[in-house]
């Protein structure tokens, strides 16, 4: 004897909505479905594999045209494969976008403090600082390359010392360090301002100020001559 199913049925088993079911009916997705004498759709085996298959296919981000199309095929196993290989580049370059839109969420959210009082109309500020973040880049990547040179003839004269056991290799190499050292804090300090994360204003911190503040290669914790508050303000190029 056939088994049949009214769609409350299907919708239960299949943790669907009774519209759900209707609606994939109405679209003409299942195979062998009748009417019963009280109006209402009845479905056997045949259908509950369509719905299982469709339940399957859809949990692929097929759309139901697609669906239908697939269930219409001769070769339906390798009609899916070839959607399923371009399913997964239209996946991929969707992971590689949201990959991309959430590096610029926590670079933007990086610039506002978590106690913030600025104003809503700053968010224009704090995107104008987000897109010079490159331009910083480019302006102290080649200060930074000429760390090398520096730190090996360092090391290099600490080294030589150490193993001669005299002080001579460091004392000569150490008039060149120091130079470089004030030419380098000097070059710095006059091509970079801090943002305020809780004012998202722009400031120009005093030297002594700078040089002994807590830091990291992209914040420096300063008092604020704004909002008078300090914060780990953001660097950004003048």
């Amino acid at each position: 004897m056939m088994t049949v199913y009214q769609t409350g049925d299907l919708a239960k088993q299949y943790h669907v909505s009774v519209r759900t079911i209707q609606y994939y009916d109405k679209q003409g997705l299942f195979k062998t479905v009748t009417t019963g004498k009280n109006g209402r759709r009845m479905f056997d085996d045949e259908s509950k594999q369509d719905l299982e298959i469709i339940l399957i296919l859809k949990q692929f981000g097929f759309a139901l045209k697609d669906i239908k199309k697939i269930m219409l095929e001769d070769n339906k196993l390798r009609t899916v494969r070839t959607m399923l290989q371009q399913k997964a580049i239209e996946v991929e370059d969707e992971i590689q976008s949201q990959q991309t839109l959430l590096k610029e969420i926590r670079q933007f959210s990086e610039y506002i403090g978590e106690h913030s009082e600025a104003s809503l109309e700053k968010i224009i500020h704090t995107q104008q600082h987000v897109h010079h973040k490159p331009r910083l880049k480019r302006v102290t990547r080649p200060m930074m390359y000429s760390l090398v040179p520096v730190a090996i003839l360092q090391y290099t004269s600490l080294l030589a010392s150490i193993f001669m056991k005299k002080w001579w290799p460091l004392l000569l190499a150490l008039p060149i360090l120091i130079t470089y050292a004030i030419y380098f804090t000097r070059f710095i300090y006059r091509h970079v301002a801090y943002i305020c994360p809780n004012c998202q204003s722009t400031f120009n911190p005093k030297l002594i100020n700078w040089m002994f503040a807590r830091h990291t290669p992209w914040t420096r914790k300063l008092n604020c001559p704004h909002c008078n508050q300090v914060h780990n303000c953001i660097v950004t190029v003048k």
